[in-house]
């Protein structure tokens, strides 16, 4: 009891000072019944003292009667509790967010909280039918989701199989013009035959045209003055078009460079006829030292892979006593097509690479050297395979493609017939220049 005396006179003495801190009953609505819930002291206002009473309550220090209990229990579940003391400290802070029913009647309070429960519960079953009709919307849109992709996938399989369908249909189409390509007369040309009048060469016969790119290493001043002209004019009048590099390679070291040459005037062209590399018995060679056999066939080997890697058609130019020694190898005559060149009447070497034969220059066993209506000799060659289509179908030379390389078909074709000859007859029947592939 010594102790409870000085406790008392200390709890009145806090309790005034804490008397100007209570939340003022105006801003409390009028208690409809004299039981105020919060209100633990009765004096119709909640206040700090009441939460003080209340903090003493739990502690053991006094003891609330019936009416003050059921004023204690500010959360209405029927029970004082320590949650009742939170429930009150947040409502004297002025916590935002939380719903207390202190400052009302215990009716008024239990109505308010039957109301909020109410509420609370029709929210509830508000945001449950919500997540089920999100959930059914969900379930149509994945249904409708599925019945599209159905529909997708049929539409994209009858679509794969009609493309399928076609491109078997074309390439028996392409298969057929190539094996079924009846040999065409052409001409190759260079600055040195001068201002060409294409249409003239067309009138004449003359299919397709091989342009000399130039010559040589990688310098401007080794391009064929020509070139840009002629490549411009043969595409104006429709004829399919290749070019050529004439090599002046005496080891392996020179050839990137007469490659990039190559590649820097084709840049952004589309030629349909084949590059070809042009490795001539010249005397330069003899001049400056002839590369021996496996250099040849090195200089050969580099220049075609490289230009092939590029994109382009490769082919071969050369003569008869090479092919048949130096680069008479697998990798070379027996990979890539030649263009064998050979001024006679027939040609003596013949392989299934044989894409085209120059059969005339200056010298010309078959016809005159010269066109009607132009000025000056001509380089004479006849093609033996549709390159045209071969370039253009598989992808070469800067063109799209619609088949894949690797996929390229055999071409044979007839090759039972002779040589037209202008002036005289064939001596020998031609024979097996096609063979099986147009590699």
């Amino acid at each position: 009891m010594k102790y409870l005396k000085p406790l008392i006179s200390l709890f009145l003495i806090t309790a005034l000072m804490m008397s100007a801190a209570a939340v003022s009953a105006s801003a409390i609505d009028e208690p409809e019944q004299h039981l105020v819930v919060g209100d633990i002291d009765g004096d119709g206002i909640v206040s700090i003292l009441d939460g003080t009473r209340l903090q003493y309550h739990f502690a053991e220090l006094i003891t609330l009667n019936d009416d003050e209990l059921l004023r204690g229990d500010t959360d209405l579940d029927d029970d004082t509790t320590i949650a009742d003391v939170t429930h009150l400290q947040h409502y004297l802070a002025q916590t935002d967010g939380l719903t207390y029913y202190l400052g009302y009647s215990a009716q008024t309070a239990r109505a308010k909280m039957l109301e909020d429960r109410e509420n609370a519960r029709l929210a509830e079953e508000a945001r449950l039918a919500e997540e089920q009709r999100k959930a059914h919307q969900a379930e149509l849109a994945a249904a409708e989701e599925a019945i599209r992709n159905a529909e997708l996938a049929a539409l994209q399989e009858r679509t794969d199989n009609a493309q399928r369908e076609y491109r078997i249909r074309l390439n028996g189409l392409v298969d057929t013009q190539i094996k079924n390509y009846t040999k065409t007369k052409g001409v190759d040309i260079s600055e040195f035959n001068g201002d060409l009048d294409f249409e003239k060469l067309k009138a004449a016969g003359y299919t397709f045209v091989m342009i000399r790119l130039g010559f040589g290493s990688n310098k401007y001043s080794q391009d064929d003055s020509m070139f840009e002209e002629n490549v411009r004019k043969a595409e104006a009048a429709g004829m399919p078009w290749g070019a050529y590099l004439y090599s002046y390679a005496l080891d392996v070291s020179a050839v990137q460079s007469e490659i990039n040459h190559t590649l820097r005037l084709l840049k952004d062209k589309k030629p349909t006829m084949p590059i070809a590399f042009d490795i001539e018995d010249d005397e330069y060679k003899y001049s400056n030292g002839m590369p021996s056999d496996q250099t040849l066939h090195d200089i050969c080997l580099t220049y075609l892979r490289g230009i092939e890697e590029a994109g382009y058609y490769p082919i071969l130019y050369t003569g008869y006593e090479w092919l048949t020694g130096a680069l008479n190898t697998q990798d070379v005559t027996g990979t890539y097509d030649i263009w064998y060149a050979q001024w006679y009447t027939e040609m003596e070497y013949n392989t299934p690479k044989v894409g085209m034969w120059q059969y005339g220059g200056e010298v010309n066993y078959l016809e005159s050297p010269y066109i009607s209506g132009l000025s000056g000799l001509f380089d004479k060659d006849y093609c033996f395979k549709n390159y045209p289509v071969i370039i253009t179908a598989y992808g070469y030379n800067n063109h799209p493609g619609i088949f894949d390389k690797s996929l390229a078909p055999t071409a044979a074709a007839d090759d039972s017939y002779l040589f037209e000859d202008d002036s005289e007859p064939l001596p020998k029947q031609y024979n097996g220049v096609m063979g099986d592939s147009f590699r």
